[in-house]
């Protein structure tokens, strides 16, 4: 009877676990999230040798992304959300033919929109980042006025352009994304560097926001501004990307 009881109690702690972590009132270990996210972006395929890197998006509290690649993602190239244990892919981005970005973002703001949140400056700050890097870009190559000129003087030069670039690279890049606050929710407006494209353009980029969270609209141009010539024939990028 003693042992019995005893076996009761350790299922009935186990079962409150899986329930915690199902409903997404608790997190699990990040390491059952990961398998999660690979399982649901190679079903019915194995997972050996899959890819799997967290997106950081601090706003989002129970909600975790992360983008899933097998064989440098030339093959499978997802992103998913895990809330608890239940994953959804939210864009296929390896898929032939390729994935609507109108349907991505729909994917992607309908988890965003299950979180709940309700955004201060700071917290929207971070969701751009979130977005940025969802979109594939990366905060370190947001550009500051100074790091403008300090581009634009550099006259396609390959080493004064690396060491902008080195120069760039900050942990706390984020804090260069400036939101005004609207009304109804929030607007940036960034320089951004691209040295992923050819030419290495800098491209603005406008993002607007709800206050929950939700992206609005994304509006990405070439900047009017200087920087290394589109035309010139450099390309490739000095600092990782993870979703190109």
């Amino acid at each position: 009877m003693k042992w019995g009881g005893v076996a009761a109690g350790a299922i009935l702690a186990l079962v409150a676990v899986l329930v915690l972590w199902g409903t997404g009132l608790a997190a699990p270990p990040e390491g059952l999230s990961r398998t999660i996210a690979a399982l649901s972006a190679l079903y019915p395929d194995s997972i050996r040798g899959a890819e799997v890197d967290r997106i950081p998006c601090p706003p989002l509290r129970r909600l975790r992304l992360y983008v899933v690649c097998t064989a440098g993602c030339a093959e499978t190239w997802v992103i998913v959300g895990v809330r608890g244990l239940l994953p959804k892919n939210l864009a296929n981005l390896g898929r032939i033919p390729s994935q609507p970005v109108e349907e991505s973002r729909r994917r992607i703001n309908a988890a965003v929109a299950a979180e709940g949140l309700h955004l201060d400056g700071d917290a929207a700050r971070e969701m751009i980042g979130c977005y940025l890097r969802l979109e594939g870009f990366l905060p370190e190559l947001v550009l500051t006025p100074a790091a403008l000129v300090a581009l634009e003087s550099t006259g396609g030069d390959e080493e004064e352009m690396r060491r902008v670039a080195e120069g760039l690279d900050a942990p706390d890049a984020v804090l260069r994304i400036d939101p005004e606050t609207m009304l109804d929710g929030f607007r940036a407006r960034l320089l951004y560097w691209d040295t992923a494209r050819p030419g290495r353009p800098v491209l603005e980029l406008e993002f607007d926001l709800t206050t929950s969270g939700v992206l609005r609209s994304l509006q990405a141009r070439p900047s009017v501004r200087g920087g290394p010539d589109p035309a010139a024939p450099g390309s490739g990028s000095w600092i990782r990307y993870c979703f190109r």
